[in-house]
């Protein structure tokens, strides 16, 4: 018996007329002879593309677009770009060395340590602050008082203000000049003796004052009484012009000590004296209370420091 040859495809379907504008387009009916037929050609290399049997409708799509399959060009693919690929770990860069910290020279001892007495600072004594200094610039001011009221009696003794200029430089130069220069000396001794002593000292250091500028008084007129009349007339003047007489320091002291210009001299001496010793005495215990006070907080500091240093 021959063999069947094999049923031709069956023929596709004559194109159906047009449809209207709008229509739905008819599927036709696929077979199994037309799929069989398609994997035929498609394992062929070098066979034509495959017709679809889905009829009419698909032949008008796209009639281009089926090419063959063994002829597709490759696919271009894109190389990998260094910024697609992952994020390469974090190189650690090398930690960079702090800047030392400057140099501490202080010297850090435990207290309990054996050489900590040698390095333990004790409390430096403080300046215990004087009056010497100020009472003897005080005592500047106070000699200014004093000639201008020493001055003031010489003019209304010698003369009167009719001719002050005159009087005092022929009478009463001299004896203002030693009576003040004595008066300085005086308070500038009784300022460096007594310090910074209270008001008292300085009331009874007017009387050394006073004494001091009164004799400087009797040596100051007697100088002037010789300038203008010589010694020939210093005698006449202190013994009354007896004759053989002479002038003695007791005979001078006796005659112009007791007169008005060496009497005012050393009263006013010691009233003002008295007078800036007060300011001068009130600035010294100041200075004692002030001084009191830092002495008792460094003799305080200065037990700690001790307590410190014992085991």
């Amino acid at each position: 018996m021959q063999p069947t040859a094999p049923a031709a495809p069956a023929a596709p379907a004559a194109q159906a007329a047009p449809a209207a504008p709008g229509a739905p387009v008819e599927e036709s009916a696929v077979t199994a002879t037309d799929v069989l037929a398609a994997v035929d050609r498609a394992g062929e290399l070098g066979a034509e593309p495959a017709t679809s049997g889905l009829g009419p409708a698909d032949d008008h799509a796209a009639p281009a677009a089926a090419e063959p399959v063994g002829h597709r060009p490759p696919i271009a693919v894109p190389d990998e770009m260094p910024s697609a690929g992952p994020i390469p770990d974090a190189v650690a860069l090398p930690a960079t060395p702090a800047a030392p910290a400057p140099a501490d020279d202080r010297v850090l001892v435990s207290a309990s340590h054996p050489m900590a007495a040698l390095y333990m600072q004790t409390p430096m004594p403080p300046d215990m602050r004087g009056n010497r200094g100020a009472g003897v610039l005080i005592s500047v001011l106070a000699t200014l008082v004093f000639a201008l009221l020493f001055g003031a009696v010489l003019l209304f003794w010698a003369g009167g203000p009719a001719q002050p200029v005159p009087v005092l430089m022929q009478t009463g130069l001299w004896p203002l000049a030693a009576a003040a220069a004595a008066f300085f000396v005086g308070m500038a001794l009784l300022v460096l003796i007594v310090g910074r002593a209270g008001w008292w000292a300085y009331v009874l250091g007017g009387f050394f004052v006073g004494v001091l500028v009164w004799l400087a008084t009797i040596a100051g007129v007697t100088y002037s009484v010789i300038l203008i009349s010589g010694t020939t007339g210093l005698t006449q003047i202190v013994t009354g012009g007896a004759p053989g007489a002479g002038v003695t320091v007791l005979g001078l002291i006796a005659f112009y000590g007791l007169q008005i210009p060496a009497i005012a001299a050393g009263v006013i001496a010691r009233e003002v004296t008295v007078w800036f010793g007060a300011w001068i005495g009130a600035r010294g215990r100041r200075m004692s209370r002030s001084n009191a006070e830092a002495l008792a907080e460094y003799e305080a500091s200065l037990a700690e420091a001790q307590a410190k240093q014992l085991p």
